[in-house]
């Protein structure tokens, strides 16, 4: 056990998991010439860019395909409400 006299201990930083655009637009199923168009055009998962170099984060990418995934039809919601309850 640590003790820290008068001081915080040291927080832990969650570090995001970083791929490049090639890996970003295979996970997307997207070309990574899309990927950069959307960056252009300010669509599209976020990104981050260090030095130059554009990164995508894994955990965004998952929850923008959450976020733009589709109910087939109005009786597969219907399904999910039930299912949900």
């Amino acid at each position: 056990m640590q003790i820290f006299q008068g001081k915080k201990p040291p927080r832990r930083i969650e570090l995001p998991e970083l791929v490049n655009t090639h890996e970003a637009a295979r996970v997307l199923g997207r070309s990574a010439v899309t990927l950069k168009r959307w960056r252009h055009e300010g669509i599209g998962p976020n990104w981050i860019e260090l030095e130059g170099r554009v990164s995508y984060d894994v955990a965004v990418l998952a929850e923008y395909i959450r976020r733009n995934t589709r109910v087939a039809s109005v009786r597969a919601a219907m399904e999910e409400a039930r299912e949900a309850v």
